[in-house]
């Protein structure tokens, strides 16, 4: 059974990442966690990162806390999630 998750319940952070070229000059690869195991990796706009390719840098993206785990959606044309440490989240 999936839960629908109300707007209001999500809030817009910054996502630490690894950003590297996209295939098209307005998008940004953005991968996360920036190191280690990759949980996903997704192409977003440029506008929606802080950084440079080949470095790392941060992504918007809401996030949602339930049941004591953070799940952040990116700004991907699918919405992907990925489970997120407190950590990589900043409000700025």
């Amino acid at each position: 059974m999936s839960t629908v998750i109300e707007p209001t319940q999500a809030e817009e952070r910054w996502l630490e990442c690894r950003l590297d070229k996209g295939m098209f000059s307005d998008e940004i690869a953005v991968t996360y966690p920036p190191e280690g195991n990759t949980q996903k990796s997704v192409f977003v706009e440029a506008t929606a990162v802080r950084g440079t390719p080949g470095n790392r840098g941060r992504v918007l993206v809401r996030v949602i806390r339930r049941n004591g785990n953070m799940i952040a959606v990116l700004p991907s044309p699918n919405q992907d999630i990925v489970y997120v440490q407190a950590g990589d989240i900043s409000g700025e």
